[in-house]
């Protein structure tokens, strides 16, 4: 965990309501590398977004979606912000892993100051809360990230919250949440008043909501609770209550479809947007999808990382083709290069610029594998020689049994039984991955 200068304050001054976040090492607003840096300090443009959005944020991660109570709703309330050269972008999950937000303040919303490279987490605590739940379009609200404390201060008392961890839930859960929407699919498409009348008629239900779908019909968006054909499923429908604090200023929603069932709202705001990712099941996290694993199996997959780290530059956005012809590099090789830099939690995804975005997570990077217990033990099965090939396809000696694994990527154990393909390949798999790029 990053060591920080102190906590972070919102104060309630004469001239506007100010808001400073506690940030780690990163680059001020010239390229200057400090510790603690100031990445952004400024009066924001957009106020009456700002605070809601950030709020959306909170709300998110002060949830348990499928199973809600009060001792683990506030169980972990501290969101990763990112400072990425134009923009700051805010991140959680909810206590469950199973539903992922994020605001993107972009320059129109942040006004004339600049912005600096960096990324930390801060808290929003319940007295923060309140102040930002306050502010609207005629209020000041000054934001600074990088500054001694988070406080919310008043003419007659002083709020001060501590900091939390970042949870490992979340750190396996900001790698796969992005390699999931890079494969997703815009599949609707809504705006003005469309946004309210669709989102009015979700059942108001104790998360996590029964499972629902979304189906184009006639001219409208309609809810069934029949999976018609080319209908979007929405499972867990309560969930897209975190949205509630910023739909109604939303001028456009698209949602993206991944094939395994997740889905994403992307809520156009007026110099912002909110995404809000949905697990397929919401009783599924999103810690565990392997989205990843199978181009991890590349044994080039950590030096490509490494290479590419030094050219992403924290640019707002980062083109994979243009990193190609930047760094000589073919596509194949890239996107494993790529895929490590996600699973170490250095690259989001943004869905509507269809480009990585590059962030550096305070922890310790490095432990990719650990953080894929699949992967971990591919590579053990590897190690130990328990992968041989046969006529059908192969063998691997398993703890319990051995399993058979054809040349269509199928597997006899009981993880293809219960999950297919949707959560990416079983450990069996990916071992024969690993064994036919090492024979090559």
């Amino acid at each position: 965990m990053s060591t920080y200068l102190g906590e972070s304050l919102l104060t309630s001054e004469a001239d506007g309501t100010h808001l400073a976040l506690a940030t780690a090492t990163g680059l001020a607003p010239g390229g200057l590398v400090v510790e603690n840096p100031l990445f952004f300090s400024g009066f924001v443009a957009k106020p009456q977004i700002t605070g809601p959005g950030i709020l959306a944020v909170a709300d998110v991660a002060a949830s348990r979606y499928a199973d809600l109570g009060v001792a683990a709703k506030l169980a972990s309330i501290d969101p990763v912000v990112t400072a990425g050269g134009d923009r700051l972008r805010f991140e959680s999950f909810s206590a469950c892993n199973g539903v992922y937000a994020r605001l993107d303040l972009l320059p129109a919303a942040l006004g004339q100051s600049e912005v600096g490279f960096g990324t930390t987490n801060v808290d929003i605590n319940l007295p923060l809360r309140t102040a930002l739940a306050r502010v609207n379009q005629a209020d000041p609200l000054h934001l600074s990230v990088g500054a001694a404390e988070l406080r919310v201060s008043s003419p007659s008392q002083t709020f001060v919250e501590r900091k939390v961890k970042l949870p490992e839930r979340w750190i396996r859960g900001l790698a796969e949440v992005p390699g999931l929407c890079a494969e997703m699919e815009q599949v609707c498409s809504l705006s003005g008043a469309e946004i309210g009348i669709l989102l009015a008629r979700l059942p108001r239900t104790q998360p996590p909501g029964e499972n629902l779908f979304l189906k184009r019909m006639g001219r409208t968006w309609q809810l069934s609770q029949r999976d018609l054909p080319g209908a979007i499923p929405l499972p867990g429908s309560a969930r897209i209550r975190g949205s509630d604090r910023i739909a109604r200023l939303a001028t456009k929603l698209t949602i993206h479809q991944h094939e395994n069932g997740a889905t994403a709202w992307v809520f156009h705001l007026d110099g912002a947007q909110f995404t809000l990712a949905l697990s397929p099941n919401p009783f599924r996290g999103f810690s565990g999808e392997g989205t990843l694993l199978t181009l991890l199996t590349r044994t080039d997959a950590e030096k490509t990382g490494r290479h590419l780290l030094g050219l992403l530059g924290w640019s707002p956005t980062v083109d994979a083709t243009e990193l190609a012809t930047e760094s000589g590099l073919d596509q194949a090789t890239v996107r494993a290069g790529l895929a490590w830099l996600a699973a170490s939690g250095r690259l989001g995804y943004d869905l509507v610029a269809d480009a990585w975005f590059h962030r550096e997570l305070p922890i310790d990077a490095e432990k990719v594998l650990t953080r894929n217990p699949r992967l971990t033990a591919a590579r053990r099965l590897v190690e130990a020689g328990k992968v041989h090939s046969s006529a059908e396809g192969w063998l691997v000696n398993g703890d319990h049994d051995n399993y058979r694994v054809g040349l269509d990527n199928t597997c006899t154990c009981q993880w293809v039984a219960e999950h297919g393909h949707s959560r990416g390949p079983c450990k069996h798999l990916l071992a024969v991955a690993i064994t036919l790029r090492e024979s090559q």
